[in-house]
């Protein structure tokens, strides 16, 4: 099942007011569950060769007011960085350019860019290297 089949599913569990939703086919087998609103933080599973020990501390969760965010384009675990000796694609205070990789979502082995849809400086990275994302989760606050 590739990552737009998931978006569609995921719309379909938003726009009939569920909670959880499950789909199996042949031998695919997904169940998606609605985050609780008052954070998406949720355990996950991730790729082990971008473990590391120091990235799993959490960040507290804010609530971002300002539309000025990129969010994420489909469900899966959020990487800041190529890889754990890479430094990481933006961080505070940087200028970014509209088409710019911001970040990187891992959904079911596939890897999907987070790429700025507009000019602007980072004020804030609203998420953790290796955290679980939600579709359309604020990402990254730009001004």
């Amino acid at each position: 099942m590739d990552t737009k089949n998931i978006e569609e599913l995921i719309n379909l569990l938003k726009e009939n007011d569920l909670t959880e939703l499950e789909y199996e086919k042949d031998d695919e087998h997904i169940r998606i569950k609605r985050a609780n609103s008052e954070s998406y933080a949720q355990p996950v599973s991730v790729n082990p060769q971008h473990s590391n020990p120091s990235h799993h501390i959490m960040a507290p969760k804010e609530v971002v007011t300002s539309s000025n965010t990129i969010n994420a384009p489909t469900i899966g675990v959020f990487y800041t960085a190529k890889s754990p000796q890479d430094p990481p694609y933006v961080k505070p205070g940087d200028h970014i350019k509209q088409g710019d990789v911001v970040g990187v979502i891992e959904a079911m082995k596939v890897f999907t860019n987070v790429v700025a849809d507009r000019d602007g400086i980072v004020e804030k990275v609203l998420v953790n290297n290796e955290e679980g994302v939600e579709y359309d989760q604020p990402l990254i606050q730009i001004k």
